[in-house]
């Protein structure tokens, strides 16, 4: 009977010196790596849609890495969309149609621009494996710059795709301001006021602007909304933007209807803050959004209102098929 203990030994050493799945699965040497490029969504008063190519072409010169990494031909995706008929491009439609088309990865974005500055917001997608996406979320003040910021992103797609690290001797991440805390209400009734709480800092002093990114289901995101801040916050600031829900283009909301609102906050150069990102339901049966407890930090004399959220909501129920 001595011998089990040494059989026991045995077996143990065998499972803790195995290959872990996680470690031989997570790349594989012999595969190609096919990546869909879809769209990107213009929102602008001046005719962009021409950036469109160029990002096209960007995106697929630096992604595409020889026999590992290859962007499926526009023609396909283009296809798959005209098949699709989706009425908004979001990430859901845009997983589903990548999986039909046999793509590993997908990439989309918008392209923002108000009267003096632009915002690119992209982002690469695994159809299958359910990986974290690499995004990049930027203000620029010209095109120009929004294109060399798509350049960088792709390449560092390439990267990502395959597992390895970005190129050694890129700088370090530059400062970035930081939220400390948000707050809002989850369920409102459509057409109430709904206060957006956010507290945050910048030891260098350079905060700007607040932006506030809308997403609903089945319809996409929003333009985004901003609110420029004073000289004095630019450090710290604590305080509310506040948004009125009802909208000129619909009367009414689907009851139920869900959405996730986003609030970051930019520094001169174009720094993005952490996000905070929060579930939104409107419901007519809920109280109102003033009747409920304001959590600290905000619940206090200082806290002020920072600017307005200017986001119009659509309901889909009632455009036409």
């Amino acid at each position: 009977m001595k011998f089990k203990p040494i059989l026991l030994f045995l077996f143990l050493v065998s499972i803790f010196t195995l290959p872990s799945p996680s470690i031989t699965q997570s790349r594989d040497p012999n595969k190609v790596y096919k990546v869909a490029i879809f769209p990107f969504m213009i929102h602008s008063q001046e005719n962009l849609d021409y950036l469109r190519e160029g990002i096209n072409d960007i995106l697929t010169s630096r992604i595409t890495v020889e026999e590992r990494v290859v962007v499926i031909e526009r023609s396909i995706v283009d296809r798959a969309l005209y098949d699709e008929k989706p009425m908004r491009l979001d990430e859901t439609v845009a997983r589903k149609i990548g999986m039909r088309i046999g793509a590993d990865y997908i990439v989309l974005g918008s392209i923002t621009k108000i009267p003096d500055c632009v915002s690119l917001d992209a982002r690469l997608i695994s159809v299958a494996e359910g990986k974290p996406p690499v995004t990049v979320y930027t203000l620029q003040k010209n095109i120009d710059d929004v294109m060399t910021k798509i350049s960088d992103f792709a390449q560092d797609t390439g990267y990502k795709i395959l597992g390895r690290r970005t190129m050694a001797g890129q700088p370090d991440e530059p400062r970035r301001p930081f939220i400390t805390h948000a707050f809002t209400v989850e369920k409102i009734k459509y057409g109430d006021i709904l206060k957006v709480y956010i507290e945050a800092e910048d030891p260098d002093g350079k905060m700007v602007r607040i932006a506030t990114v809308v997403d609903q289901a089945g319809y996409g995101r929003y333009p985004i909304s901003w609110v420029y801040l004073k000289q004095t916050d630019r450090k710290h600031f604590k305080g509310y933007l506040q948004w009125n829900t009802f909208s000129s283009k619909t009367s009414v909301l689907s009851e139920g209807t869900p959405f996730t609102l986003t609030v970051s906050v930019y520094d001169k150069s174009g720094n993005r803050s952490n996000a905070f990102t929060f579930p939104i339901t409107f419901e007519s049966g809920v109280k109102r959004a003033s009747s409920y407890l304001v959590p600290s930090p905000f619940d206090q004399k200082d806290v002020r209102k920072l600017g307005s959220i200017d986001i119009e909501l659509m309901d889909l129920t009632l455009l036409p098929p």
